[in-house]
């Protein structure tokens, strides 16, 4: 179902429309845009691929790598954060309990 937020873009020489992305401004979905046909270029280069359907796969995986990486990263981070918050609130604890 197509929306009056969709847009039509060029990448690769094919004018594609994608569907609305809530929450993106036109300068930012270039932006992506702009990512997705530089990972396109250096997948190409650096493998030497030119059928665009194998060249499309590879790239989503590489993205897909990166997204899993990142997630990976905030997890350890957000389980880090919360082993520092419990160590100051038994902290904090003590030194309320030795100041009674």
């Amino acid at each position: 179902m197509a929306s009056n937020n969709d847009f039509e873009a060029k990448v690769r020489g094919r004018l594609i429309k994608f569907p609305a992305v809530d929450g993106l401004t036109p300068i930012e979905l270039e932006t992506i845009l702009g990512q997705v046909e530089e990972k396109l270029a250096k997948i190409e280069e650096k493998l030497n691929v030119v059928d665009s359907s194998k060249l499309a796969i590879l790239a989503a995986f590489d993205f897909a790598v990166e997204l899993y990486n990142l997630r990976q990263r905030s997890e350890t981070n957000r389980e880090a954060d919360s082993k520092k918050i419990e160590e100051m609130v038994a902290s904090l604890e003590k030194t309320l309990e030795d100041g009674k």
